[in-house]
């Protein structure tokens, strides 16, 4: 375990073949004049991000259009198969002072390798609060069945698997914020290294910025490895990581997910009910 400062082209081949159980990382854009805001080759990234997952590993990744046409490719070229996409809604996003409208979504597209068998769909079930204007309670119910032709039964216990759609804030103005333009909520990793792993396993992020990915494994007794070329944020990413305690959850809210560390986080676009913290 461990982070690494430097480009993941320079540090990658010091990463075993097959060690890797899941990747989840935010690549560069190249959507600004900075330094460090240059996309991968996606061809030899995927190539590698494929070997040191082995045939086993997952990946997830934020990407956008439409840069994300060559990203999909150079997956596909490598043997990733596109499992399924998160989008990540936000209160606020860019374009306001362009002729577009106001970007306030990201797309997190989920890969995976051809024996991958990690799905822990009950570690990320939502309480369900509301159907229309009724309450969910736990109890029996039916429902029609488009297979099976028929009404089943099934017995509702009032959670609910995650919806492709989420509203999280961003991080701007938040006391989580570390101050990266694009650092990541930790409640929007953790549903993704709760689904993709188990405890133990190893998550690495490439482009680890001010360190979300590798704090959050950390905080779910996860391994972790992360790669990052900005010194400041590699600084920034080690001390976080140091400093990352058990997750703190939210009970009985909207979002069971969240760390202490992120407010008013309303999830899977339920706009009725806030989350609140006590810090």
């Amino acid at each position: 375990m461990g982070s690494s400062f430097g480009k993941w082209e320079d540090h990658i081949s010091s990463i075993s073949s097959g060690s890797v159980n899941l990747i989840i990382t935010d690549p560069p854009y190249q959507v600004t004049p900075l330094k460090w805001d240059k996309r991968p080759d996606w061809d030899e990234f995927m190539k590698q991000m494929a070997r040191v997952s082995g045939d086993s590993g997952q990946m997830w990744i934020f990407c956008r259009m439409p840069w994300a046409i060559d990203l999909h490719l150079a997956a596909v070229k490598y043997g990733w198969v596109f499992f399924q996409e998160r989008i990540w809604q936000k209160q606020n996003g860019s374009g306001a002072t362009v002729k577009t409208f106001r970007k306030t979504h990201e797309n997190i597209w989920q890969y995976k390798r051809i024996n991958s068998k990690t799905f822990n769909l009950e570690e990320v079930r939502e309480p369900k609060t509301t159907t229309g204007d009724k309450s969910i309670k736990p109890g029996k119910g039916r429902s029609d069945c488009q297979y099976m032709k028929k009404r089943v039964g099934y017995i509702d216990d009032g959670f609910r698997l995650p919806k492709s759609v989420f509203f999280c804030p961003n991080l701007h103005q938040s006391k989580e914020s570390l101050g990266h333009s694009t650092q990541k909520p930790e409640a929007v990793i953790l549903p993704l290294i709760k689904y993709s792993s188990n405890e133990g396993d190893l998550v690495f992020d490439p482009f680890s910025g001010t360190g979300t990915t590798p704090s959050v494994a950390k905080q779910t007794g996860r391994r972790w490895l992360a790669i990052e070329m900005v010194e400041r944020w590699h600084r920034t990413s080690v001390e976080r990581v140091q400093d990352a305690k058990a997750i703190t959850l939210c009970e009985n809210k909207t979002n069971p997910y969240l760390s202490s560390h992120n407010a008013n986080c309303q999830y899977s676009g339920d706009r009725g009910e806030k989350c609140i913290f006590d810090e």
